[in-house]
């Protein structure tokens, strides 16, 4: 997997991330392109976040996050948010429900996932703003995707042109809260049942699936004398069944949990230094592989 030299941060609250920011003139502007800037005022300091030109629509994050957070409440959701930024131009909220009746244990397990909201712009427009649902896992607080299919069939994604209006994407969230606070039950079991097939499918020679599955979906895999990407892996697997919550699985291995050993590494920020968004297009095609290919 390719990475980018950035640096994922996170913050405790969300004014880090909501910080004023203003289009201003370029004063040594060569051409149209570049005629304006975008600065923000970060710790009582002016930082510029991008050059753009007059035609430029500043979106500011305080029109997305706090609006996304009114209309949980709204709907009667409660969530835990948790924010981060890379370099103060990429921005990502995810919002972990609390709300019991977005949780489900796996089958024959104490294997809990919660549902999660997780949100994305930017103020150079390399960061679309969109959002999508998805799972988060409270085992090992990893993230986890749905694959495109299932967000398609659920409309569990809002997204747009960066200069289409906020209140447009704003509305179709409103609504997909309602549509999925109605109809939760049956999403839940249609996608839990896709997570559970993978828990069905016991593995006997892990590091074997590791590398048909990093292989397949275009991961490098590094082994030196320093890291074993296939062993790191499978360690944390091994490690994971060591816990109490894991109750259910009495050690064994099986293909859920491949996945979400994968999962972790994917969004191992001492690993893997690419934009969340780029994580995220890796680990959908993870668990799509693994989906159709037992």
């Amino acid at each position: 997997m390719k990475e980018s030299k950035s640096k994922l941060t996170p913050v405790a609250s969300r004014d880090d991330i909501c910080f004023p920011v203003h289009k201003i003139k370029n004063p040594e502007w060569t051409n149209s392109d570049h005629s304006r800037i975008i600065v923000g005022l970060i710790d009582g300091k002016r930082k510029m976040l991008n050059y753009c030109s007059p035609i430029y629509e500043l979106i500011r994050n305080s029109e997305v996050f706090p609006k996304i957070e009114e209309l949980f409440d709204a709907n009667g959701i409660q969530f835990e948010a948790k924010y981060s930024h890379v370099k103060h131009v990429h921005f990502y909220a995810d919002y972990i429900v609390k709300d019991p009746r977005f949780a489900r244990a796996l089958l024959g397990t104490n294997d809990i996932i919660v549902w999660k909201w997780h949100q994305q712009m930017s103020y150079n427009g390399k960061t679309k703003l969109m959002g999508w649902g998805g799972f988060f896992r409270q085992v090992c607080t990893n993230g986890l995707c749905i694959p495109c299919a299932e967000l398609k069939q659920y409309n569990l994604s809002i997204g747009g042109k960066h200069t289409e209006s906020v209140r447009i994407q704003l509305a179709k969230f409103d609504a997909m809260l309602k549509n999925l606070t109605n109809d939760i039950t049956t999403v839940m079991d249609t996608i839990v049942k896709k997570y559970e097939m993978l828990g069905g499918r016991m593995v006997t020679k892990p590091e074997d699936r590791v590398t048909e599955v990093l292989k397949a979906v275009g991961i490098t895999a590094v082994e030196n004398s320093k890291f074993n990407t296939v062993n790191d892996i499978v360690f944390r697997i091994t490690e994971e069944l060591k816990k109490p919550e894991m109750r259910g699985y009495n050690g064994t291995i099986n293909d859920w949990l491949i996945y979400n050993g994968i999962n972790q590494y994917i969004h191992d920020n001492s690993r893997n230094t690419a934009l969340p968004e780029k994580r995220n297009e890796v680990d959908t095609k993870v668990l799509e592989y693994m989906l159709e290919n037992a």
